[in-house]
């Protein structure tokens, strides 16, 4: 699953007309880059929560054939007004396997998702990074394998583990009813008050497209990160 219907605000004009997960990097849409690792993970299926100019990935998929050239089954859910990345998900909650990886369609995070595709300890597990400075990110806090904590950006923050945009995800978690709601506000501080969200580290290549000074960062680590 990837999350690719944000508004991407903070980019200005660049994300006016092309949704973020479409921008150009290295030569091809970010979001290519992202599906051609999942397919080298092993992944045969993707389903695509869009919403603002869906019709801009929609007509990418159908022209480029991507899927048939990976190998993949690639599907789009359309939300049909705008509900956060929260709502995304729960829209699509009839096309959810039992568990799943739930990604940011602006975040490239290069481990092999496989690892965390085989957890079972907690209903949700989140991916993390120690990111140096950590002062653009909400950070998490560890106890063995389950955060105990999330703190609030923190401008004076030097290093900090951070959400690193992958997460695995259980359908009992997910609300049945679709509403507009944020995973990050709602859903994760949730379950880590309950217990029941857990944390793995991993190392990698990680950039976020959300800047646009991080948008010309990611040139580099894709061009080097992905295979043509």
């Amino acid at each position: 699953m990837f999350l690719v219907g944000g508004l991407g605000s903070r980019l200005g004009d660049l994300a006016r007309d092309t949704p973020k997960p479409m921008l150009p990097v290295a030569g091809r849409p970010f979001i290519d880059h992202l599906l051609t690792k999942a397919a080298g993970c092993g992944f045969d299926r993707a389903l695509l929560l869009a919403g603002h100019r869906a019709e801009v990935i929609e007509r990418h998929l159908g022209e480029s054939r991507l899927a048939e050239r990976l190998g993949m089954r690639i599907a789009l859910s359309v939300e049909p007004a705008p509900l956060g990345t929260g709502g995304a998900l729960s829209h699509a909650r009839d096309q959810l396997d039992e568990a799943f990886l739930l990604l940011n369609g602006d975040t490239w995070f290069d481990f092999d998702w496989r690892v965390l595709a085989e957890w079972r300890n907690y209903p949700a597990v989140l991916a993390l990074r120690m990111v140096e400075p950590a002062d653009r990110y909400e950070t998490a806090s560890l106890s063995g394998d389950r955060i105990v904590e999330l703190r609030p950006r923190d401008p004076a923050l030097r290093k900090g583990l951070i959400n690193g945009g992958v997460c695995r995800l259980t359908k009992a978690v997910v609300p049945e009813r679709a509403r507009a709601f944020s995973l990050e506000a709602e859903l994760w501080p949730a379950l880590c008050a309950s217990g029941d969200l857990g944390g793995a580290a991993f190392e990698g290549g990680f950039v976020d497209i959300g800047l646009p000074a991080s948008l010309a960062s990611a040139e580099a680590i894709l061009a080097s990160s992905t295979p043509n």
